[in-house]
C-alpha cells in the first residue's frame, strides 16, 4: 500500500513536471508568434524593393528615391496627368497600411492600388481632397504590387514623394458575429444616374421584393445610390443582379454624397449574387458600374447593406463544480485537493 502511495506520489510529481514544461514551451512559442507578426506589421515592405514609375522629372529625382528609406531624396513624376509609382513586393502580401510622404508637390485625388500582376488594378484606397503632408492609410487588401496612381495634382508641378511605405496587416473583415443581419438599404432613398424605364426604378432595388429590380440605360459608367440617413460602419454589401449585370464596378461610401472612397473594387464580376465582405463608413452606399457585361444596361434585383453590429455576449460560464470530482473506479484520490 505504501508503495503504491510512493509511486502514485511519483507519478504525479513527473505529470507536474511535464504539465509545466509544456506550460512553458506553449508561452514561448506564443511570444514568439506574437513577435513575428508584430514585426511584419511594423517592417516597411517597400523598403529597397523594385519600383517603377509612368516618368520621372528629371535624373536627380528617380522612383528608386521614394522607397530607399531617406526621407531627404524623393521621386518626382513630370507635370502632367495621371501619374503613378508602383512598388513590387516580390510576393502576394496582405496589406493594412500605406504611409506617403509628400514633398510640396503632393496628390489632390489619388488612389492606393494593388494588383497580383501588375497589369490588373483594384483600389483599396481613393480620395479627391487629399492635403499633403504625410498621409498615413489605413487599407485592406492584398497584392504583390502597391501603387499610388495620382489623377489630380495639386500643384503645377508633378506628383513628388519622399517616401512610399508599405506595411504588412489583416484584412478589414468584421470578425464573425459582429456584423448585422439586418438589411440598412431596405426601402431607403434610392436614386441612380438612369432607369432603363419607369417599371425599373431605382426604388424597385431596395424593396425587398427579389421580383422587382432597377435597371439603367445601356451604357457607361452608371451607378444606383442609397441614403442610409446618417454614416454608418459598413461590413457587407450584396449584389443581387439581373441576367444584365456588371462586369467592372466598384462600391463606394461617402459622407456627403459627393465625395466618394472605395471599399471594393473587381473587374471580372461574373453576375448572381455577389456577396461582399467590406469595411468602411458613410451615410450613402452606391454601386458604381464601368463595364456591362452585356449589351444592356446594368440591372438588379436588390442592393442590400449590413452594418457592423455588437458582439453576442459570452455563455455564461457554468459555476464551478462542488464536491470531489469522480475520475472512475480506477482512480483512487489520496488527496482531494
Amino acid at each position: 500500500m505504501v508503495s503504491s502511495f510512493v509511486s502514485s506520489v511519483s507519478s504525479r510529481r513527473l505529470f507536474a513536471r511535464a504539465g509545466f514544461a509544456l506550460l512553458c514551451c506553449t508561452l514561448i512559442v506564443s511570444i514568439l508568434v506574437v513577435a513575428h507578426d508584430t514585426a511584419a506589421q511594423t517592417s516597411n515592405l517597400a523598403l529597397n524593393r523594385p519600383v517603377s514609375a509612368s516618368s520621372v522629372e528629371n535624373g536627380g529625382t528617380p522612383a528608386t528615391a521614394a522607397v530607399d528609406g531617406n526621407t531627404g531624396t524623393r521621386w518626382s513624376s513630370a507635370a502632367s496627368d495621371p501619374q503613378w509609382i508602383s512598388v513590387d513586393l516580390g510576393a502576394v502580401r496582405t496589406i493594412g497600411r500605406v504611409v506617403l510622404r509628400w514633398e510640396a508637390a503632393y496628390g489632390r485625388a489619388y488612389q492606393i492600388q494593388v494588383s497580383n500582376d501588375g497589369s490588373t488594378w483594384t483600389n483599396i484606397y481613393s480620395t479627391t481632397t487629399g492635403d499633403g503632408g504625410v498621409d498615413d492609410l489605413t487599407v485592406s487588401g492584398s497584392g504583390r504590387y502597391v501603387r499610388m496612381y495620382g489623377t489630380q495634382r495639386a500643384t503645377q508641378y508633378g506628383y513628388s514623394l519622399w517616401e512610399l511605405e508599405v506595411y504588412a496587416g489583416t484584412t478589414a473583415t468584421p470578425t464573425p458575429g459582429t456584423c448585422g443581419t439586418t438589411n440598412v438599404a431596405l426601402n431607403r432613398p434610392a436614386t441612380t444616374s438612369s432607369i432603363e424605364n419607369a417599371g425599373t426604378p431605382a426604388s424597385a432595388a431596395v424593396d425587398g421584393n427579389t421580383g422587382t429590380r432597377w435597371s439603367s440605360a445601356a451604357s457607361d459608367p452608371q451607378w444606383l445610390q442609397i441614403d442610409l440617413g446618417s454614416v454608418q460602419s459598413i461590413c457587407k454589401v450584396i449584389l443581387r443582379w439581373e441576367a444584365a449585370y456588371g462586369r467592372a464596378y466598384q462600391i463606394q461610401v461617402s459622407n456627403d454624397g459627393s465625395t466618394w472612397a472605395n471599399i471594393y473594387s473587381t473587374t471580372t464580376g461574373d453576375g448572381g449574387v455577389d456577396d461582399l465582405m467590406v469595411s468602411g463608413s458613410g451615410r450613402y452606399v452606391r454601386m458604381n458600374g464601368t463595364q456591362r457585361a452585356t449589351g444592356y444596361g446594368y440591372s438588379l434585383w436588390e442592393l442590400e447593406v449590413f452594418v457592423a453590429g455588437t458582439t453576442p455576449s459570452p455563455t455564461p460560464t457554468p459555476p464551478p463544480t462542488t464536491g470531489p470530482v469522480d475520475f472512475g473506479p480506477n482512480v483512487a484520490i489520496f488527496d482531494p485537493s
